[in-house]
């Protein structure tokens, strides 16, 4: 949507056209108070002048973008809502922009802001607030009311730190509001609660509400919540239990497990919680986990979680509706240097796929002509305002250090998620077993038709230090898992994103749906093997009728090249098509060669990446579109090259060392 396009021009036909949220109330006609009676005296000058940091710059922005596509037309139904552009409904956990709204009124000393703010909230509290203290996900889409926990933080984080600025009355009313909210929580949330993200974000929500309203009994059920959590972890460091049952451990000993989660979410709730309680078996707990996810971060600034049980949300910054992971690693940044770099790279990146004054939900959404979901906007910009609000002393500028996945560290395992991390010359691989089938059981979507992270020793993660991302991982096949928080596709070419075996009949089958796939992983100072066995099934994991056909993947890498090693066998009908799909991560304007049917040249801004093949006929035709997935939002090249049962094919790919 164009700035010119705001909904300050919309008729109320169109609005309800667009919005879910006004389903339920088209026949209303409520009054909406002034802002003048609702916020007085107005403020002339900013509370403390603003930050220059990119924190601060990047906050106001999406303040502005959200601004502008608040409605502000009579209609109660909508007013103070914010019209997504990407999804043409007003999500309701909008209201949790309340805090960042507030946040930059505060430091500017502008009115807008406040006004936006109050607005949203009222909004919020006709449409998506209940009289039992929660709040709801959606008007119409979702009745889930565990999202109580954020926008209670969000309310409690306004109050706390810029709740001077309201009249006593607002100020009052909210504050009423904030302690409703709690009383519900108190009844509602358990460590079985949702997953593992809302008991444990409840942590942080009770000490905060605990602080605010000044109830010790709040600060009770945060550390008890706190320090139930301190058994979901594994020894690694990995919380676990995104997925149901919390506890449950697959054949393969795999917990359910979602980087994306875990570092936007959890892991900031906890840091905060520990360090409000001053709790130091909590705080130290959380340090051992940051680190460990960690390693995850890629040199870009991307969290890769190609693995992750909820990675349908995977927006290669981060995760589409949990709020960032600025907190955990700003504020414990005294604890560790690199924690300050992973806060700081992650970002610069979100400021990157940051277009017209909001996020969008990854690297090529823009230039592939998706529009942003505004839900990345609303949320991840509490993330900003925390550290912002609380570890402002961490955010000056020091000397850049590497982080881990920068290092060539060889062989990295993880057991717990089945997933291994390769790190060789300027390479970082990801390749996946991850066995952790994760339903939806609060927001079903589309359900039944399969789809969800890859496995069966796929190769889910390629990235080249001076090149970028090369391979990446999507769902197996797209579907809307929750149908208020995804995006749909747009009717331009898109596919999963993973390179696999694949075999076209009847339905699709291919090498990366196996929960019983067999991997091995062998690495030395020069040489990093990985070797796959098992069957090609569709994304819901059915075999191909009449009889299986089972594939056997090997990848090498080295310090100049990685090289993929196909090969399938089995009963193969005429009528389908055996090929190894190698989809390479490529924006359209990149220039591609192919100076011969067994190699082709992709010039990158970094440098030239080289792909050859040993099949007897070359690559096919090379696609004149790129193709796209939303998750986690790249254009790629889907380069394919025919395979025969029983015969070996390979794939090189090899980027200089110098250029």
């Amino acid at each position: 949507m164009r700035k010119d396009d705001s909904n300050h021009e919309l008729t109320r036909r169109e609005l309800l056209r667009l919005s879910t949220a006004g389903a339920t109330l088209l026949g209303a006609r409520l009054a909406f108070p002034s802002l003048a009676a609702a916020a007085e005296p107005a403020f002339a000058a900013p509370a403390s002048k603003p930050a220059t940091s990119l924190y601060a710059t990047l906050l106001q922005d999406w303040c502005d973008g959200m601004i502008a596509h608040q409605v502000t037309s009579a209609d109660p139904a909508l007013r103070g809502g914010l019209l997504c552009p990407a999804c043409a409904l007003i999500h309701g956990r909008c209201g949790d922009a309340v805090y960042p709204l507030l946040r930059v009124a505060h430091t500017t000393g502008d009115e807008k802001y406040l006004r936006a703010a109050i607005l949203v909230h009222d909004w919020s509290e006709r449409q998506v607030s209940r009289a039992d203290g929660s709040w709801i996900n959606d008007v119409t889409l979702s009745s889930w009311q565990g999202i109580t926990v954020f926008h209670a933080i969000a309310l409690a984080e306004a109050l706390h730190h810029h709740g001077s600025i309201l009249d006593a009355a607002t100020r009052r009313r909210w504050t009423d509001r904030l302690a409703r909210a709690a009383k519900f929580l108190d009844g509602f949330i358990t460590i079985e609660t949702g997953n593992i993200n809302y008991p444990v974000t409840a942590s942080f929500c009770f000490a905060l509400c605990g602080q605010v309203l000044g109830d010790q009994h709040y600060a009770d059920r945060a550390r008890k919540l706190a320090h139930t959590a301190l058994d979901y972890f594994t020894p690694n460091g990995f919380l676990y239990g995104e997925g149901h049952p919390l506890k449950a451990v697959t054949t393969k000993g795999c917990h359910p497990v979602d980087l994306g989660y875990n570092v936007e979410e959890s892991l900031p709730a906890l840091a905060q919680y520990a360090l409000i309680a001053n709790d130091k078996a909590v705080l130290d707990q959380t340090l051992t986990a940051l680190r460990t996810h960690m390693e995850f971060m890629l040199p870009d600034g991307a969290w890769d979680n190609s693995w992750g049980t909820r990675n349908y949300k995977w927006s290669w910054w981060g995760s589409r509706t949990s709020d960032g992971c600025h907190p955990a690693y700003v504020l414990l940044a005294d604890h560790d240097p690199k924690f300050r770099e992973v806060a700081e790279r992650n970002v610069e990146l979100m400021a990157a796929c940051t277009h017209n004054g909001l996020l969008y939900g990854g690297p090529d959404y823009f230039a592939h002509g998706d529009l942003p979901c505004i839900h990345h906007a609303f949320t991840h910009a509490k993330s900003l305002a925390t550290v912002l609000d609380r570890g402002d002393k961490n955010l000056a500028p020091t000397r850049r250090v590497s982080l881990p996945r920068e290092d060539a560290r060889g062989l990295k395992s993880y057991p717990e998620i089945g997933t291994h991390l390769a790190a060789i010359g300027d390479w970082r691989a990801t390749v996946t077993e991850y066995d952790w089938d994760y339903v939806e059981h609060v927001q079903a979507g589309g359900g039944g038709a399969g789809g969800g992270h890859v496995s069966g020793g796929a190769m889910s993660q390629l990235y080249h230090r001076r090149l970028g991302p090369i391979l990446t991982s999507s769902m197996t096949k797209y579907q809307m898992i929750e149908l208020s928080n995804q995006q749909a596709f747009l009717d331009k070419p898109h596919m999963p994103l993973t390179p696999r075996i694949e075999y076209a009949a009847q339905q699709t089958y291919n090498s990366l749906s196996d929960f019983e796939a067999i991997l091995k992983a062998t690495g030395s100072a020069d040489r990093i093997a990985f070797d796959a066995r098992g069957r090609l099934l569709t994304a819901s994991r059915k075999p191909v009728p009449g009889g299986d056909i089972r594939y056997h993947l090997a990848c090498n890498l080295n310090d100049s090249a990685v090289e993929i090693v196909a090969n399938a066998s089995g009963t193969v009908s005429n009528a389908g098509s055996l090929r190894f799909i190698l989809p390479i991560v490529s924006r359209s304007g990149e220039a591609v060669e192919q100076p011969d049917p067994k190699t082709i040249r992709i010039r990158k801004p970094g440098g030239t990446l080289t792909i050859r093949t040993s099949a007897p006929r070359g690559f096919e035709a090379v696609p004149k579109e790129r193709t796209f997935n939303l998750v986690p939002g790249l254009e790629c090249l889907a380069l394919a090259v025919a395979m025969r049962p029983s015969q070996e094919i390979r794939i090189q790919m090899e980027a200089p060392l110098k250029e």
